[in-house]
């Protein structure tokens, strides 16, 4: 009997000996799928699923078969979110881990039609380029529309409203290879014909695929008709089998690829509408082998639509990247498939485009409202996650997670250490993913746009546990009309797991009171992640300077008397300088010092250079009550050593008291040639602030009085609240270091 057990033995050591000698490598290959336009009720994955608790099960779905399949071995999230209601603010949210109003599209979640500036500055550091540092290859296939840049025939971006004026044998300007995609071949937005001007040519990386003008043809519809130029052979039903192709072929590139892992953002069109003259969509006949046209049913086995045939196309695509990948030997894992060690991700950019506006709606699994709406409907997405042997079991994950959220996550999954700078507002959940964390995820997220009645265009809702506040507009716009001009006021407020489908809004029941203290305070947390300029915990290390970065806010140089912030401590310092920040030399403002900002005059950051100050100035230390505790003056022409930041030494050090509130104060003269960085962003990244300092306004002392501090002044008269936990880059201090 031992003889026999002994070959069992030896077989069993070799196993054990191969595993040793071939682990499993580190990084694992990321495939991101995101549909266009889908909800929760448009997948079986979710067929028998709850919104929460206390909701009912989603009872009819669109017939997946292929995500249903994938469902039973992979995290099914429950409680997943687009940032935003609209497509390219939520791409502009994944891609860089800033919630999605603080770019410049505040108006409204998608980008206008016509010429678009890019919404991703070139200093903010995206997804791909953070996955590039830890050695990923990266590529995106599919549909952009984050904005951006053709040349004109001088080398200048293109201005046309319908791109007449591209020259289609120039490089593009600005686009995902700009950004952190050493590969892209796909379109720049949308592709209605009654709508989108973009030119209807496929983009290969950095260049048009096709760029003979002459042989181009001009298509469109109603007001476009005749003014958009497409190659000769587009034809908007090939555009999903064109982007699978593509996609297909980028997977077999990497079985040669034995070095590196890849990241493949894979975002076709479908199902997003695709207005033409035969219809409102373009379904194609088969793709990946599988006919499409006429073929979607429900789970009810009753017939779909044009639309739904677009979400079977969706599933048959993302059917193909599965087989493909579970097909292909793995080159960095040899004697095993590429799937063994593959993230693969699928999710969808908002809720479903059609339904009731207003009401509940099948498509989004029974939750009120539908795409460009601040309800649940209109931002809960589905969200389905596998790693083998360490994401997978059909496990159902009911924690919040929102796609601004990836960008930390995937860092964490990676071991990719942020800097303060990256990713403001992502939150690193990849602990309940892997559900080492079974108690509520009560970090809140912050979702943005809603068009149409009874919200204006930016309004914002937040979640924090269960709680959801949805806060009435003049937040992001405090210059838009009817808005509440800089404050968080809020205006509904839900109980999501008692009241998923938000039917009526919650007044608190027995506890009112308690109910519009915690509505009041969701409130007010919003408006400090709004203004501060950051979510997420930035994990800064004490040092002894006041302001650890600038950020870049806009310059101005228009204001008498005196700018600066009111503050406190959390725990006691004591002050040893006080100095201001000067801009560099060759620094210039976006734009007019009281103007609201655009795509055009956009916050940026300032390039290096001397720092050299123009005139002097007077800093100074004081109490609320008026008491002077410390002053200097910064002379110009003295020797800096603190490059931006121009610092005296006291003469004796001020302590600082946990209680005490207190102002700094710079002197200022309109046009004294040493401008101050705006307390308030338009879209550029806000000043890193010692995080024992608490931040409490911003203000403007004229005449020396004190009691009459004020909101430094911006393009109107706004709310006191504007100012708030914001800051002028001017003055600034420093402090003993901290053992």
């Amino acid at each position: 009997m031992m003889f026999k057990f002994v070959p069992f033995l030896l077989s069993f050591i070799f196993v054990l000996k191969v595993a040793a000698d071939n682990p499993r490598p580190d990084l694992p290959n990321i495939v991101f799928m995101m549909a266009d336009d889908m909800g929760i009720g448009d997948t079986s994955a979710y067929l028998g699923k709850k919104a929460s608790p206390h909701a009912g099960f989603v009872k009819k779905t669109l017939r997946t078969p292929n995500l249903e399949s994938f469902a039973e071995e992979a995290l099914v999230f429950t409680n997943a979110y687009a940032p935003a209601s609209m497509c390219s603010s939520t791409r502009y949210s994944l891609l860089t881990g800033r919630f999605a109003h603080r770019s410049y599209l505040k108006q409204q979640g998608w980008l206008p039609h016509g010429p678009n500036a890019p919404m991703i500055q070139r200093e903010l550091t995206t997804l791909p380029e953070m996955l590039i540092k830890k050695g990923y290859r990266t590529a995106a296939i599919g549909k952009y529309h984050v904005g951006m840049s053709f040349s004109d025939s001088f080398g200048k971006a293109a201005d046309d409203f319908d791109y007449h004026d591209v020259d289609f044998t120039k490089r593009i300007l600005d686009g995902p290879t700009h950004h952190g995609f050493e590969e892209f071949f796909g379109v720049p937005g949308n592709t209605e014909d009654p709508l989108d001007t973009e030119p209807r040519v496929f983009i290969r990386d950095d260049h048009w695929t096709f760029n003979d003008r002459k042989a181009m043809k001009y298509i469109g519809m109603k007001n476009r008709k005749s003014r958009i130029l497409a190659a000769p052979d587009w034809d908007l039903a090939k555009i999903g089998p064109t982007f699978l192709g593509e996609a297909l072929a980028f997977l077999k590139r990497q079985e040669s690829q034995s070095e590196s892992p890849f990241f493949l953002y894979y975002v076709p069109c479908a199902n997003h509408f695709q207005r033409n003259p035969g219809g409102d969509y373009a379904v194609p006949d088969v793709i990946a082998g599988v006919r499409i046209k006429d073929k979607s049913r429900y789970s009810d086995n009753s017939s779909g639509g044009d639309r739904e045939d677009m979400v079977l196309e969706n599933d048959a695509a993302f059917g193909a990247l599965i087989k493909s990948l579970r097909e292909m030997d793995d080159p960095r894992w040899p004697g095993h498939k590429m799937i063994e060690n593959t993230l693969v991700i699928f999710t969808s950019d908002n809720g479903p485009n059609v339904g009731d506006n207003l009401g509940w709606n099948p498509e989004s699994g029974g939750l009120r409202g539908k795409k460009a709406k601040i309800w649940e409907g209109g931002i809960r997405v589905p969200f389905l996650v596998s790693l083998p042997g360490r994401f997978e079991g059909g496990t159902e994950i009911d924690s919040i997670f929102s796609l601004t959220d990836l960008f930390a996550t995937l860092a964490s999954l990676t071991g990719y250490e942020l800097m303060p700078s990256e990713a403001q507002d992502s939150q690193d959940s990849l602990v309940y993913w892997e559900g080492a964390i079974k108690a509520p995820d009560t970090r809140p997220r912050v979702f943005f746009c809603h068009l149409g009645p009874p919200y204006s265009n930016d309004v914002l809702a937040i979640r924090k546990g269960n709680l959801k506040v949805i806060v009435d507009g003049g937040l992001v716009m405090p210059w838009g009309k009817g808005g509440q001009l800089g404050a968080s006021a809020p205006v509904e407020a839900y109980n999501l797991e008692a009241n998923a489908y938000e039917k009526q809004k919650n007044k608190g029941g027995e506890d009112k009171e308690e109910w519009a203290k915690g509505t009041l305070a969701l409130a007010e947390e919003l408006l400090k992640i709004h203004n501060r300029g950051h979510a997420r915990k930035l994990n800064l290390k004490v040092r002894n300077d006041l302001i650890y970065d600038p950020g870049w806010h806009n310059l101005r140089n228009d204001l008498d008397g005196e700018i600066g912030f009111q503050f406190s401590v959390e725990k006691a310092q004591s002050v040893t300088h006080l100095g201001m920040w000067v801009a560099p030399d060759s620094a210039r403002p976006a734009r007019r010092a009281r103007a609201v900002g655009s795509e055009l005059d956009r916050d940026r950051p300032a390039r290096a250079g001397r720092n050299t100050l123009s005139t002097n100035h007077v800093v100074r230390l004081v109490t609320l009550e008026g008491k002077e505790l410390a002053r200097v003056e910064i002379v110009r022409g003295e020797k800096n050593k603190n490059g931006e930041f121009h610092y005296k030494e006291l003469s004796h050090s001020v302590n600082l008291l946990v209680g005490t509130k207190y102002f700094l104060l710079q002197s200022t003269r309109p046009f004294d040639g040493d401008p101050f960085r705006d307390p308030a962003s338009f879209d550029g990244l806000s000043p890193l602030i010692h995080p024992q300092f608490c931040i409490e306004r911003s203000v403007l002392i004229q005449s020396g009085d004190l009691k009459k501090a004020r909101l430094i002044p911006a393009f109107a008269d706004l709310h006191e609240a504007f100012s708030q936990f914001r800051l002028p880059v001017g003055p600034s201090l420093k402090v003993k270091s901290q053992k």
